[in-house]
């Protein structure tokens, strides 16, 4: 399998900074993470359980690179790859054997017959396809969301392997789901293209959450690139703004594959605006870097309500990039990185908004961090 190097450029850098980069930035993230799979792969593939199935993928990607690379980007595994590689480097319990799955998935695309041998699994999940019957591999498609060139997969994970401390669904509505992310994506596509063209870059799977009784829950696995995990939100604008926070999580878990943007963490916790709890520093880094993004969705629209919320995270999120900037805890890179949200933030704060939505924002940041200060 091929492995290459991937840089990103000082001008994608310098976007990603302020929280844009567009398709082409996304598209090197997409590549970088990429990169990263098939390294975990070929360092997998040295333990004998798994050099069938190593073998088979390479012949899958000889007939259909594409196909191979269609199944490389499933993030079940980019997580399977990362848990597996990294217990086999510390010598603990590993199931090398289960990237019969993943090549098994890859032949199956590219349409090279082969004879496969599976470890014993409670339930046969083919990424990227589906689960399946063991004996003929027939497989249950995964249902799809079409939003409009780009189609998103809906999966539970069936298989198994979801990163720790996420709740999911036990399966998919997909009546709900089709109709609810379509209309999500059109208000992205209609209203704020960039933020579309990022999503399509970087997002093939939503992985459906229980209901949450306080609104709307999501989160962002950094080994299971390219999936959000989310609850349905109430209507199409929260649940845009739900998925531009998280392609924001989603862009710079690869852009710290890359650089090391913090130092060594010293364990200290800090106040995020956003939080019930403290957060340790890359932790506030994430926060400041999605709701960047958060602000920069409500910016541009209509109504007393979007210039509150926009006024309430263009000012979270520049309070947490001055922690971050006075941590005195980022690299170099780190630093330029946050010095250029910082640099938009500071802008925006400076722009009016209406004296309601500003007094409102006010008063929510005060409740927050008065709540917090009394914990």
């Amino acid at each position: 399998m091929t492995v290459r190097p991937w840089r990103l450029s000082a001008a994608d850098f310098a976007a990603l900074s302020r929280g844009e980069g567009g398709a082409g930035a996304a598209r090197a993230l997409r590549l970088a993470r990429r990169s990263r799979t098939s390294l975990l792969v070929r360092m997998i593939a040295a333990a004998p359980e798994a050099r069938p199935a190593y073998r088979l993928l390479v012949d899958a990607e000889r007939a259909s690179p594409g196909a191979v690379t269609r199944v490389l980007d499933h993030p079940s595994v980019g997580a399977w790859a990362t848990r597996t590689a990294l217990a086999l480097r510390r010598a603990e319990p590993a199931r090398p054997e289960e990237l019969a799955f993943v090549a098994a998935a890859a032949a199956i695309r590219a349409g090279v017959p082969a004879a496969v041998d599976f470890p014993d699994v409670p339930v046969f999940a083919l990424p990227s396809l589906g689960v399946a019957d063991p004996a003929n591999l027939d497989y249950d498609p995964l249902p799809e969301v079409a939003l409009g060139p780009h189609v998103l997969q809906l999966d539970v994970w069936a298989g198994g392997g979801v990163p720790p401390g996420l709740a999911v669904a036990a399966d998919v509505d997909v009546a709900r789901w089709r109709p609810a992310v379509a209309a999500a994506w059109d208000v992205l596509a209609a209203d704020h293209p960039p933020m579309a063209a990022e999503l399509a870059e970087l997002v093939t799977v939503l992985t459906p959450m229980p209901p949450s009784p306080t609104g709307t829950s999501s989160a962002t696995a950094a080994d299971a690139f390219g999936c959000v995990f989310l609850s349905l939100a109430p209507d199409p604008e929260t649940l845009a703004v739900t998925l531009a926070h998280e392609a924001q999580h989603t862009k710079l878990v690869a852009l710290m594959d890359l650089f090391p943007l913090l130092l060594p963490d010293r364990r200290e916790i800090y106040y995020a605006p956003w939080r019930e709890d403290p957060r340790p520093l890359a932790g506030l880094l994430h926060g400041t870097y999605a709701h960047l993004g958060v602000a920069a969705f409500w910016r541009t629209r209509p109504g007393l309500a979007a210039q509150t919320e926009y006024a309430r995270w263009r000012a979270a999120a520049l309070d947490t990039a001055e922690t971050l900037l006075a941590s005195e805890k980022l690299t170099a890179t780190g630093h330029a990185f946050v010095t250029g949200m910082a640099t938009v933030l500071r802008r925006w704060c400076a722009e009016p908004v209406h004296p309601e939505a500003l007094a409102l924002a006010t008063a929510e940041a005060q409740a927050h961090r008065e709540r917090w200060t009394a914990r």
